[in-house]
């Protein structure tokens, strides 16, 4: 009986512990410069990053250009991303706007194959993953703001 009742136990202790541990939050950051709007939000647990979600709306207009010149520059951008594993991308050229879409799994990306990517800057060794801590110092000093941080179970 004094077994059962330890390995019962030990199992409440353990799915307490799993739960406690794998609780995720998110920090979002925001930048607005020069006719685009950015806002990046990273999901991580401790300071690991799990995943990064970004949303870039490029203003046609402020920036100096037309709807056909953003496509040619972006364009080419957008094939890289195709076929890259861990990464959804997309963006949507619309009359006024072009509204950018990229989502990056960190546990499932081709760290050496997204090297090569414009647009993706990895730093350090890819078996740590990527700090959390580091990644917000490195926006801040691009002059990303953070905008809040809540917590998701």
């Amino acid at each position: 009986m004094k077994k059962a009742w330890a390995l019962f136990l030990f199992i409440a202790v353990m799915l307490v512990l799993t739960a406690c541990g794998s609780s995720e939050e998110t920090r979002t950051f925001e930048m607005n410069e020069g006719g685009i709007d950015s806002t990046l939000v990273y999901t991580y647990n401790g300071d690991e990053v799990i995943s990064q979600d970004a949303e870039n709306i490029v203003n046609y207009e402020e920036l100096g250009i037309t709807k056909e010149e953003a496509e040619e520059i972006l364009g080419p951008v957008s094939e890289e991303y195709e076929g890259l594993q861990g990464v959804d991308y997309s963006i949507e050229f619309g009359d006024d706007e072009a509204v950018e879409q990229l989502t990056v799994n960190y546990e499932e990306l081709d760290y050496d194959e997204a090297q090569n990517v414009t647009g993706i800057d990895l730093e350090g060794d890819p078996e740590e993953g990527v700090s959390m801590e580091r990644s917000a110092e490195m926006l801040e000093s691009q002059g990303y703001t953070e905008v809040g941080e809540d917590s998701e179970e």
